[in-house]
């Protein structure tokens, strides 16, 4: 693994986190930051953790050196850590906090996906269709007229139905009947099929 290159204004601000006395974890939750304070860099790092196991945004607890002066200072995850200090308290706690949290999050899941859905509300009943008037309906009046041995012309027809706009040649061609027009204007149709 390659190291970054620090910049020498963080080297300046890292020599100042050892004379600090005020340490803080701070993570954004429901986009406002949540903020503990602690004497010791040990507990904000053990509170860190704590509090990325509880966040459920995938985002990280940050911990701040505060000076005298009352500046925050970034203190990185692996400040003061060596390979030798896996072993050291604020580590394993630290570690063991990670390890929860990936633990709890699959659990998380699973309890989200057991739950059940909530009922959906019962839809109003649709209204009953209006009874249709006693007698023919007008598509069938119009059928009896064509179908009759007696020619009809349009005028019989809308006057017959009080429906002046009535298209003929559609009802017709839905029904399966053959529309003829005499030279005269009479109308005259075959049965349906």
């Amino acid at each position: 693994m390659t190291t970054k290159k620090i910049h020498p204004a963080d080297v300046a601000d890292l020599a100042l986190i050892p004379a600090c006395k005020k340490f803080t974890a701070t993570i954004l939750k429901n986009n406002k930051p949540q903020t503990t304070e602690h004497d010791s860099l040990a507990a904000a790092r053990i509170e860190a953790a704590r509090l990325n196991a509880t966040a459920n945004n995938s985002r990280k607890a940050l911990v701040y050196a505060i000076t005298a002066e009352g500046r925050a200072i970034l203190v990185p995850a692996l400040y003061g850590r060596t390979p030798a200090d896996a072993g050291s308290e604020a580590a394993k706690a630290d570690d063991k906090a990670r390890d929860a949290a990936k633990a709890a999050k699959p659990a998380e899941a699973a309890k989200a996906e057991k739950q059940a859905k909530p009922a959906k509300k019962a839809k109003a009943a649709k209204p009953a269709k209006k009874a249709k008037p006693e007698g023919k309906s007008k598509v069938e009046i119009v059928i009896a007229m064509l179908l009759r041995k007696k020619p009809v012309t349009r005028a019989d027809i809308a006057e017959a139905v009080a429906w002046p706009s009535i298209n003929i040649k559609a009802i017709c061609t839905r029904k399966g009947m053959k529309l003829k027009q005499a030279a005269d204007g009479t109308l005259s149709a075959s049965a349906p099929k």
